[in-house]
């Protein structure tokens, strides 16, 4: 099964983009996994990706954009997990940076990022090139994407929250993480880069889980409720047993009693349960605070009995 990261990237990759927006998503890749170098032909501008579907889109784009001649090798990694590692040679590296602005500045081009449209391609092509988000069934939700740049990371940062995302950044070993913490964020995010399908897992999956959690906060509050009401009608069934003990039944007044006589039939239940019981039985209406009013009397009675009893 591939995670949630693996499943909103390879849905990106499978997207149409308009010529403008292959170059900003082009951009990103290029600047965040790429790198230039010299070779006996020339400049040669590489990418290195774990995701076979991601150097395939970028073949595809670059074929489309430059109709570079491109080397596309395989490797394995040695350590860790022993993923393939798909490289991307290209040549025409000089055209390609300069029609990108690659590296004129640490940030991507102005020119290029002008429309929303291709500011969203580029927020795409950062999350395939180096982004993660956890899957909605854990109990953390959390989107990140990790640069070297602190500049970069920056821009990331208030490029995300010119789409109100709230993105934050923090910095973790020698890399600057921009990431985002809330649900629903989150979920914006995946709308804006073009992952519907993930959108819609992420969303039912998070109600799933929040429902849930709620009915399970239900069922404990229930259950502590019941467990007070228990506790309450044992405490005021030894208050009752003290004072009859000592006086007999005949020492509470007529309401009283037949309060006493109720709770003592029916220990668990709460006062709202009582106040309708004692409708029930003599006909006359008693409001909860009516029946606490009388159990608190009965209560006070009983610990002055006990005060007295080690006094004595």
């Amino acid at each position: 099964m591939i995670s949630f990261s693996r499943q909103v990237k390879e849905e990106i990759v499978f997207n149409d983009f308009d010529e403008c927006c292959e170059k900003a998503l082009l951009l990103a890749l290029l600047k965040l996994n790429g790198s230039l170098s010299l070779s006996s032909q020339g400049p040669v501008l590489t990418l290195r990706t774990e995701n076979a579907k991601i150097a395939s889109k970028t073949h595809q784009i670059l074929k489309h954009l430059y109709q570079p001649q491109i080397e596309f090798l395989v490797s394995r990694k040695m350590k860790l997990r022993k993923n393939n590692v798909y490289t991307v040679r290209i040549t025409k590296a000089r055209e390609i940076a300069d029609d990108l602005e690659l590296f004129i500045s640490d940030l991507p081009s102005r020119r290029i990022l002008q429309k929303e449209c291709c500011q969203r391609a580029y927020l795409a092509g950062a999350f395939l090139a180096t982004g993660s988000v956890n899957h909605p069934s854990t109990s953390n939700y959390h989107l990140e994407m990790s640069v070297e740049d602190e500049d970069l990371a920056c821009y990331l940062r208030d490029l995300l929250n010119t789409f109100h995302l709230n993105a934050k950044l923090i910095k973790r070993r020698n890399r600057e993480v921009v990431y985002l913490k809330s649900a629903e964020k989150i979920a914006d995010f995946l709308r804006i880069v073009g992952a519907p399908k993930s959108l819609m897992d992420f969303e039912n999956e998070r109600i799933d889980r929040d429902f849930s959690n709620n009915i399970n906060r239900w069922d404990n509050c229930v259950i502590a409720n019941e467990m007070k009401s228990v506790q309450a009608g044992q405490s005021q069934i030894a208050d009752i047993a003290l004072i009859i003990e000592k006086y007999g039944i005949d020492h509470f007044d007529e309401k009283s009693q037949e309060i006493v006589q109720l709770r003592l039939t029916y220990p668990d239940v709460s006062l709202a349960e009582l106040a309708s019981l004692y409708q029930e039985a003599t006909g006359q209406p008693i409001s909860k605070s009516g029946i606490n009013h009388r159990l608190k009397k009965i209560k006070d009675e009983a610990n002055t009995l006990r005060r007295l009893g080690k006094e004595g």
